[in-house]
């Protein structure tokens, strides 16, 4: 709690990939892609702004270091810190994240996302109020339409609830798929040595392995965002925005 009587929030963003198909598009790392007038990172870190952050952790991978004096250089209403670590994989970004999140015993929930998400207004806060009422879920999904992406991660959840039944190839046919925002628990670490031991190399495989362990994993349907990953989606980002601003 803070000095108001309001639950904290504490955050991380993925930014350590490399984004290598929006190179044909810009030279620049993609956290620093712009959509309008802003660049992916900052609509991400606006978001957790709007769902009221106190504290904000970035990963990013070591030729990344442009990304950390961009967004250092501006202001943020709230405490900003930085991983800078070329992870193998997506999973270890999102838990070197929770583990730095949790590192003083925080049990979360932590609000995570990806750094090519654009989303509308109140999306991250409105998710956020409602991952709140799911207290005993390990991880809370933010979920969207498949769309057009070459590997959507299809979630299934029971009927009429938000409880997650199957993720990837066990969740054909699916309306939903994961939106790349999430809130996580620190419970989740007591899989991480496994994981890695394992070799799992990928986040999706993970978030299935926690379903098939027994961890209560919810999803919640969110308002339409755009994941940027192609030079295609930064027009349609732009578009977006543009009839959210009407």
């Amino acid at each position: 709690m803070n000095a108001s009587g309001k639950s904290s929030l504490r955050a991380g963003v993925l930014a350590a990939g490399r984004g290598e198909r929006l190179r044909t598009q810009s030279s620049h790392p993609k956290p620093l892609v712009k959509v309008g007038s802003q660049t992916l990172i900052e609509h991400v870190l606006n978001s957790m702004s709007d769902a009221g952050a106190s504290e904000v952790v970035v990963i990013i991978n070591e030729d990344s270091i442009a990304v950390r004096d961009h967004v250092a250089a501006l202001k943020w209403p709230f405490a900003l810190r930085w991983i800078v670590e070329t992870t193998p994989t997506s999973m270890h970004s999102f838990l070197r994240l929770v583990e730095t999140l949790a590192v003083d015993g925080d049990k979360g929930p932590f609000l995570l996302s990806t750094v090519d998400i654009v989303a509308g207004a109140q999306t991250y806060s409105r998710f956020v109020a409602e991952a709140r009422q799911h207290e005993q879920a390990a991880v809370t999904l933010a979920l969207t339409l498949p769309g057009d992406d070459e590997k959507p991660l299809l979630v299934r959840t029971a009927p009429g609830d938000s409880r997650i039944v199957a993720i990837g190839e066990a969740a054909t046919p699916s309306d939903y798929a994961t939106a790349g925002v999430y809130s996580v628990r620190a419970s989740i670490l007591r899989e991480a040595e496994a994981a890695r031991r394992e070799g799992v190399d990928a986040l999706r495989t993970f978030l299935g392995r926690l379903l098939d362990r027994g961890y209560y994993l919810t999803g919640i349907p969110i308002a339409q965002s755009i994941d940027v990953d192609r030079p295609g989606d930064i027009r349609a980002a732009e578009e977006f925005l543009q009839t959210r601003a009407v």
